[in-house]
């Protein structure tokens, strides 16, 4: 069980505990694979124990904390400054993902959180309109060649992070989001010089979870994003069961429901998150679960353990049902096999942030 030390000595950090025998090196090292060092200093600083730190444990947290803040303070004015052009063409962008955690936490709270990007999403029929409102405050696109269903990335070389610009979300045959989907439900925010749309908690945690499961394929390759399952955790303090019941029925088809299930089973036993229990109940949410845990103890099993998800007979249901309707890239058909893109991605041993 060694190799699982430092994991149960960070998560044990992620409660707001100190490890009964902290290996601080292994800890910070798994700290900063998954993009959790600010996370764990906010969780021990605001338990009180930073006077039980090693002094230079104490100095790396505090630092690593307060440079990640000053970089969320540059992502809120980039956010800001982006918010005011789209707002003069009529749109208030929709924060999703990371981006919609560092808007609606309270700024005391902000550092916490490390982020990749910044993740907007506009109405379709105006994608291309909010594209030409920031390439003229200086941005320039990543590429022009944009294809159905795959963000715009855009960024200026003085900026902290690039700009992802969505007009969709997600699969036709698992969970699908357009901009009115998420705007409906929608709480207008407003900024120092623009408004955005921060989408209800259920449809942050459900965007979140589409993303690393689904669309990250983390529950065929049994990987583990603890920032994401931070985040899931903070949008769910505020769930009621109405909430759990709608995050079910998002969630209904069996390959979709599955993989939600494994990963607030993951939530549930690695950050003793509150989840009832019909939302993590299920063989295969366990069986899940614990391959997760083989896998981090023993990494070389995981291309084998890839391999026997993609038999799941749910995960084959739904790629049965994609290829008769000729969505998510398959033409009917195709023998309904991971396409060589896909299985490329299935078989990625390092992807950031992610165990």
């Amino acid at each position: 069980m060694a190799r699982l030390d430092p994991l149960h000595g960070l998560l044990a950090c992620l409660r707001g505990q100190l490890p009964a025998h902290a290996d601080w090196p292994r800890i910070i090292g798994l700290a900063n694979k998954t993009l959790c060092t600010p996370a764990v200093s906010a969780r021990l600083r605001e338990a009180g124990l930073f006077p039980e730190l090693p002094a230079d444990v104490t100095l790396f947290f505090s630092e690593m904390e307060r440079r990640n803040g000053d970089r969320n303070d540059r992502l809120m004015a980039q956010l800001d400054e982006a918010a005011v052009v789209m707002n003069a063409a009529g749109v208030s962008p929709l924060l999703l993902k990371g981006t919609a955690w560092l808007a609606h936490a309270p700024p005391e709270r902000r550092a916490a959180r490390m982020l990749a990007d910044i993740d907007l999403m506009v109405p379709a029929g105006r994608f291309h309109a909010m594209i030409d409102q920031l390439r003229g405050i200086g941005y320039h696109l990543e590429t022009t060649d944009l294809e159905p269903g795959v963000p715009a990335v855009l960024f200026r070389p003085q900026d902290a992070a690039t700009i992802d610009l969505h007009s969709e979300y997600g699969s036709i045959n698992t969970l699908f989001y357009r901009f009115d989907d998420l705007a409906k439900d929608a709480a207008l925010l407003d900024l120092k010089g623009g408004i955005i749309s921060l989408p209800s908690p259920v449809a942050c945690t459900a965007i979140l979870l589409l993303h690393d499961q689904l669309k990250g394929r983390d529950y065929l390759r049994g990987r583990i994003d603890l920032r994401h399952l931070l985040d899931i955790q903070s949008f769910a303090s505020q769930f009621t069961r109405a909430d759990w019941d709608e995050l079910n029925r998002l969630f209904r088809s069996g390959y979709a429901r599955n993989a939600m299930r494994t990963q607030l089973l993951t939530a549930k036993k690695l950050l003793d998150m509150d989840v009832p229990r019909t939302a993590t109940h299920g063989a295969r949410a366990r069986l899940q679960y614990l391959r997760r845990l083989i896998q981090l103890r023993w990494p070389s099993l995981a291309p084998s353990l890839t391999f026997l998800s993609l038999l799941d007979p749910s995960y084959l249901i739904a790629r049965h049902v994609a290829r008769r309707a000729g969505k998510d890239g398959l033409s009917k058909g195709a023998t309904g096999l991971p396409r060589r893109e896909s299985l490329q991605r299935l078989f990625i041993r390092n992807e950031l942030g992610k165990i």
